[in-house]
């Protein structure tokens, strides 16, 4: 036998890891990348949220209509259901937008006991 083992490739595989990331973060300045919570990144989910609950709600009533032929009740109920529904996410949205973003999880190679 000899006498020294040889190295773990999985803690080599994580050297390799945490090097790759930690270039990679320097790359980036910092980690200082264009932030998820940046006003337009929200001014965005905003307004995609708003429109799709309407699109969604408008879908549903036109749908009943034609389908219990209820013309046109169903699409004025639905759309302010929609409504009701964006206006719901839009303030969500904007109450998140004072929040700090979630930490990240540490990423180097973890340390097995």
């Amino acid at each position: 036998m000899s006498e020294g083992r040889p190295p773990d490739p999985l803690a080599r595989l994580g050297e390799r890891i945490g090097q790759a990331r930690r270039e990679q973060s320097e790359r980036r300045g910092g980690g200082r990348g264009a932030s998820p919570h940046a006003p337009l990144g929200i001014a965005f989910r905003v307004a995609i949220e708003l429109v799709a609950a309407l699109g969604v709600g408008l879908a549903i009533g036109w749908g009943l209509d034609r389908l219990l032929g209820t013309r046109p009740w169903g699409l004025i109920v639905f759309f302010f259901i929609g409504a009701a529904a964006g206006m719901l996410n839009v303030f969500r949205a904007a109450k998140d937008v004072g929040r700090a973003p979630p930490p990240t999880p540490p990423q180097g190679p973890r340390d097995r006991d």
